[in-house]
């Protein structure tokens, strides 16, 4: 809005003044402070001082004239030695409550996806368990950021990277395999890495019950931990395909690790480092320049047991990446991934990516607290709590809440007891029992007055002018504003702010106004036209997050 507003303002001001064209680049439309400036502030008759010859005063009141008879502006102010105040007008704000009820649950949204193409890679678990908090709060992050930046006008591709390439799928064949035999050899060995928790018991007892001649068939145990291995990388790859859907989470590519080998796309990568002479070999190993790059000491491809290393695969997938002709890459990541971020940030530009190509969002660590003491242990992941245990026990929209309260790169405190509370001190309550009194508002005005608030009526905006409203309709103006700024920024977890902003503007408004007013009907049906508009953009919010609308609460 303020970039529209912006383009149409110089558009009339270089029409009287041409000299606006040369420093266009440079004017800022700014939010002032305090309300007392206006609700913006430009400061072009700055700029224009030296080419004009004048003090930006007298041209902020050349500018005042032309500005005044706009009917987007109620007043224009010039104040100090030139900064223009501008005071929105009630015709303005109509029109941005036509938009909203227009637009509906889009409100703001982007239609053309015309400012760059993005591969959003994220959750990427391992497939052997279950999803555990920092997926959970990962999931969360990815799918939020990259609904944003739908939303503001960039393609966006979700993808998971499938780990089934490395020892993990081996032990986890072994661990299920040692589970298989204890049904009939109680003592038999379970492996000291192996993985715990009973959901691998449940998958060797389902083993036992379908495949147990077929196991005990092979003509060596390698064989059958490889066929357990295979079999429960794929169950548990559907579980955790399942429980983000539930999550309101899906992904538009599941790349698999395995895939890049058997393809050869670690060879190429390799080839192509060779030719721009990055690659050397040193005791009996193939390394690369990644110094040359900005990382610290120079890394290894292939090792000297002519097996590669986990590098030379993360450098062949972001490498197929950027051939994909992704305008940028964002990866999240688990905070103990952090120095991992410079040497593939540097393979990538021995690759000829641009220097903001690759960017990485960390995740910190989540711990839950219940009666104020922590929780650690699950009942069926043993060592963790799984993020199905969470969302069975609080719901899905508070888990995506409160995982969104925080930056990422934060350690986030999750209390179940709060999360569970049925009142404003628990804010995706606060935030959901907005769209709730809207509805039930709704819902009276047709029982009481036979007036549906649904439908299509005029309002006059004359009607709309207590400070409550004022205060709403300046903020659903600016709303996709502060949208997109999450986007640009990367900070997803500012949607609950706005969220929570636009909720308790409303709860003020709604704690101290009547809607249902029998002795003026056009005061009445404003105030719903307003209300309207507001549960348009709150549904907006929710199914950027995608929590769900509350009708009753």
């Amino acid at each position: 809005m303020k970039e529209k507003l912006k383009e149409e303002i110089l558009e009339k001001l270089e029409s009287v003044i041409p000299e606006v064209a040369e420093v266009k680049d440079k004017v800022r439309l700014e939010l002032p402070k305090e309300d007392k400036f206006g609700d913006l502030s430009i400061n072009v008759a700055f700029l224009l001082a030296k080419k004009l010859k004048d003090r930006p005063v007298n041209i902020a009141n050349r500018i005042k004239e032309v500005l005044q008879n706009d009917d987007k502006f109620e007043k224009v102010e010039v104040a100090g030695a030139g900064f223009i105040n501008l005071f929105l007008s009630k015709e303005f704000y109509k029109r941005i409550l036509e938009q909203i009820i227009k637009e509906k649950d889009r409100y703001g949204a982007v239609s053309e996806k015309n400012k760059g193409l993005i591969n959003v890679e994220f959750v990427s678990a391992n497939p052997t368990g279950p999803l555990h908090l920092g997926h959970g709060r990962g999931a969360v992050i990815g799918n939020v950021l990259s609904n944003i930046l739908d939303y503001a006008g960039y393609k966006v591709v979700k993808e998971f990277y499938i780990n089934d390439a490395g020892n993990q799928i081996k032990k986890l064949g072994q661990s299920v395999y040692a589970r298989f035999r204890q049904i009939e050899e109680p003592n038999y060995p379970f492996p000291e890495d192996g993985y715990h928790g009973d959901y691998i018991k449940d998958i060797a007892l389902h083993l036992y019950k379908y495949e147990r001649e077929k196991i005990l068939s092979f003509l060596n145990e390698e064989q059958a931990i490889e066929f357990c291995g295979e079999f429960a990388k794929e169950l548990l790859l559907e579980r955790i395909k399942n429980d983000l859907k539930d999550f309101g989470v899906e992904f538009d590519i599941w790349f698999s690790e395995k895939s890049l080998y058997s393809s050869g796309k670690v060879d190429e990568v390799i080839q192509v480092l060779k030719d721009k002479r990055l690659v050397y070999e040193k005791d009996g190993a193939i390394w690369l320049e990644t110094t040359k790059f900005g990382d610290d000491k120079d890394r290894v491809l292939i090792k000297s047991d002519g097996s590669y290393t986990y590098f030379a695969g993360d450098i062949a997938y972001h490498y197929d990446k950027l051939k994909r002709g992704y305008d940028y890459a964002i990866n999240i990541w688990g905070a103990d991934h952090h120095g991992y971020f410079p040497r593939l940030k540097s393979a990538m530009l021995a690759l000829g990516a641009r220097e903001d190509w690759l960017q990485v969002l960390f995740i910190q660590l989540v711990k839950l607290f219940k009666d104020g003491k922590e929780v650690k242990m699950s009942k069926r992941a043993g060592s963790f709590i799984t993020l199905k245990e969470l969302i069975e026990e609080v719901g899905k929209d508070a888990v995506i809440y409160f995982f969104l309260t925080k930056d990422s790169n934060t350690h986030l405190n999750f209390d179940i007891d709060l999360a569970l509370k049925q009142s404003s001190e628990n804010p995706v309550y606060y935030v959901q029992y907005a769209y709730a009194r809207i509805s039930s508002v709704f819902r009276e005005a047709k029982n009481r007055f036979g007036f549906d608030p649904e439908g299509d009526f005029n309002i006059d905006i004359n009607k709309l002018n207590n400070e409550y409203e004022r205060v709403l309709m300046k903020y659903l103006a600016f709303m996709p504003e502060l949208i997109y700024d999450a986007g640009e920024k990367r900070q997803p977890h500012k949607l609950t702010q706005i969220m929570y902003e636009l909720a308790s503007n409303f709860h003020q408004y709604y704690n101290n106004v009547k809607f249902l007013i029998e002795d003026d009907e056009d005061l009445m049906k404003a105030r719903l036209y307003l209300l309207k508009a507001i549960r348009y953009a709150l549904k907006t919010l929710f199914n950027l997050a995608k929590i769900t609308p509350r009708e009753r609460m």
